[in-house]
């Protein structure tokens, strides 16, 4: 793991929370190319064009144990792997049966199986259980321009698409409209609370200089759209603000067609970016939690196009000082027909909510799991995180 140029913790938040960094692919990523269960031979029949070969053979998986290999494009994720700084789960997934990609994410999202449950976001829940370690606009950050469902519940999420364009030109500053605003929404109007949260959240980003907060231990964030909003995560990491959560989106992961080819692409910007966000913080990663999930996976066998249709089962990734990596977590369930959901998905082994109670117990201050995911009977604790 990366040890240089440690960033102090902000004093604010409790030692027993850390910052917590999730990624969202949007699109339902495919799980068997990222994380190639190699040793299961059905995944070569299911998968005779579009399969990812095993370790040693030409274009081949990076081997990881004697049954999984990452897909090459990850290679900037074996070194964190390694240190013991990364798990991967997989046949992972919330059980809610939709192939709807906006009826999955909802679902997965608000952390429920069915429409019934409440419509507010399973982190949002949390969040709204836990006592805030301050009154910044930025302790609950989304850099992705709008508020995910999964944050939804929780006390006025900030919602930025770039920090660089969040507040006011300086000719406009010069000019003092901004005080002119500041004296007409902070009065008793319909509009006081989202504009004096606007007006506060402008100020504190204006005194936390984030332009002077540039990488860390030569840490080179890839010019991508998810590269992008990783540095700003950890210029916000860096700087004095008390950031506790930060949501980002990561999109393009709907690979119906040509699966080798865009893959490579998506695989690629996620690995290039998580690892140099991992770099940049260095041995603050020790109070860093970053997931990545997805709200389903894909079909197990190619489609006519050399793409795969929409599935179950996935893979979800985690990374940081408190994860107990250096391990697949996988109850594998098998490609033979017999063994695959409705005769040709991924079946679910480990339910997401395991991951996530777990997450929320051993890094994140601990939860009401009754609240945060109502209708979930358990596992809670499936040997992801250390204490």
């Amino acid at each position: 793991m990366a040890s240089q140029n440690p960033f102090s913790a902000h004093p604010t938040i409790p030692s027993d929370h850390d910052i917590f960094v999730c990624i969202f692919q949007r699109g339902a990523a495919d799980g068997l190319n990222a994380l190639v269960p190699y040793s299961d031979a059905d995944y070569y029949l299911h998968r005779p064009n579009i399969s990812v070969p095993a370790p040693g053979m030409l274009n081949g998986g990076i081997y990881l144990d004697d049954d999984y290999a990452l897909h090459p494009a990850l290679q900037a994720l074996k070194p964190i792997y390694d240190g013991g700084d990364l798990a991967l789960v997989h046949a992972t997934g919330v059980p809610h049966g939709s192939r709807s990609h906006f009826s999955a994410q909802g679902l997965i999202e608000r952390g429920v199986t069915d429409k019934s449950g409440p419509d507010t976001g399973w982190l949002g829940r949390h969040l709204a259980l836990t006592a805030p370690a301050s009154d910044s606009a930025f302790r609950i950050v989304s850099i992705s321009g709008n508020v995910p469902v999964a944050l939804s519940g929780s006390s006025e999420p900030l919602a930025i698409s770039n920090l660089g364009d969040f507040g006011f030109d300086q000719g406009i500053i010069d000019l003092g409209y901004p005080q002119v605003l500041a004296d007409l929404f902070r009065s008793p109007v319909p509009f006081f609370g989202p504009a004096g949260a606007a007006l506060n959240a402008i100020e504190e980003l204006q005194a936390a200089e984030l332009s002077l907060i540039t990488p860390d231990n030569g840490a080179v964030y890839p010019n991508t759209p998810l590269g992008n909003k990783l540095a700003q995560t950890g210029q916000l990491i860096k700087s004095n603000l008390p950031v506790e959560v930060v949501c980002l989106d990561s999109d393009g992961w709907d690979h119906h067609e040509s699966l080798p080819n865009y893959i490579n692409l998506s695989l690629t910007e996620l690995a290039e970016a998580i690892a140099a966000f991992y770099t940049d913080m260095g041995s603050g990663m020790q109070r860093i939690s970053l997931l990545v999930y997805t709200e389903f996976g894909r079909r197990v066998a190619q489609n006519g196009s050399f793409g795969v249709d929409h599935g179950t089962a996935s893979l979800a990734y985690l990374i940081g000082g408190g994860v107990n990596g250096g391990q697949v977590i996988s109850d594998w369930p098998g490609l033979a027909v017999g063994n695959l959901e409705m005769g040709e998905d991924l079946r679910i082994t480990t339910d997401l909510r395991s991951i996530l109670t777990e997450l929320l117990d051993m890094r994140l201050g601990g939860s009401d799991s009754a609240v945060v995911f109502p209708g979930f009977s358990g596992p809670i604790s499936v040997g992801a995180f250390l204490p």
